[in-house]
């Protein structure tokens, strides 16, 4: 029982740790912290929903349908609403605490958005995943298969994108600095609306894996967005390893506790060990100590 509990665990800690990376990224990327990040979770199962469910898309290019129209919506909501605040920087400016409200009421829109589109109630992403694989005594849905290979791969994409491509260093440098970027010649308008196009990207995945799973409905992305914040956390607010970390450690930590001790108090299982990690270590496993970015 306890190797199937872990299978489950770790299979819904890959996707906290999707949704955790694209929280780290903007918050290494421009010391932003963005509430709304659950909602784009939220549209890309719905996005995954009305490809499979409506257009009979099979489920991988679904996900990447989903990833891109995401992706697209996060670039679209960053120039639109976010851009005069993303460009006065972060941290404890004005501009970041502005963010943080901002972020507050993109998350309340797009819900509403999301509602009049496809009302309240749920849908589940019927995908044909076929009969569980059987590896000795442990029976192991397919659907946890898709979570760790997609959830591989795309980790593997984005370690290969932001340290050996052009674009990926380009990232790296304005997360680092700005203004120094500013006088490399660096873009850094487009590349702050890279990141946030790259993080709703990885938020929609984590949407489409967990739909097939539990329902998609209109207010599920904030107890994923609170777990993912959670992951982030325990792993190293900022630190994208430490996002993967988390990730698996809430999720496994959190099916174990409703297992063994109480099912119906699963949602408080992962801040225990968000205090439990932040008494141990302040900055988390893998953070370090926040600086102050230009």
């Amino acid at each position: 029982m306890i190797v199937d509990f872990l299978v489950v665990g770790f299979s819904i800690g890959l996707v906290y740790a999707i949704v955790a990376l694209g929280i780290s990224l903007i918050y290494s990327g421009l010391d932003i912290v963005h509430f709304a990040h659950g909602e784009f979770v939220m549209f890309g199962a719905f996005f995954g929903l009305v490809l499979v469910n409506d257009s009979g898309l099979n489920y991988p290019i679904s996900i990447f349908l989903a990833m891109i129209f995401a992706g697209l919506m996060g670039v679209f909501v960053e120039r639109v609403f976010y851009r005069r605040l993303t460009s006065k920087g972060g941290g404890y400016t004005v501009a970041g605490m502005g963010m943080i409200i901002c972020g507050f009421g993109m998350a309340i829109i797009l819900q509403n958005v999301a509602f009049l589109i496809w009302g309240a109630e749920g849908h589940a992403i019927q995908v044909d995943f076929g009969t569980p694989l059987k590896i000795g005594t442990v029976n192991l849905p397919k659907s946890y298969l898709w979570i760790l290979c997609v959830s591989v791969t795309l980790m593997a994409v984005l370690h290969f994108f932001l340290k050996h491509t052009k674009a990926g260093l380009a990232i790296r440098a304005v997360a680092a600095n700005k203004d120094i970027a500013y006088l490399m010649g660096i873009n850094v308008p487009l590349m702050i609306s890279l990141i946030f196009g790259l993080a709703c990207g990885l938020a929609a995945v984590g949407g489409v894996l967990i739909g097939p799973i539990n329902y998609v409905q209109v207010e599920m992305g904030y107890l994923i967005l609170i777990k993912a914040f959670a992951a982030a956390v325990v792993g190293g607010f900022g630190s994208l390893p430490g996002a993967i970390l988390g990730g698996l450690m809430v999720g496994i930590f959190e099916t174990l506790g409703a297992a063994y001790i109480s099912g119906s108090h699963k949602d408080i299982y992962a801040f225990l060990l968000l205090i439990a990690v932040l008494v141990i270590k302040p900055t988390g496993l893998l953070g370090q100590l926040a600086k102050s970015k230009a």
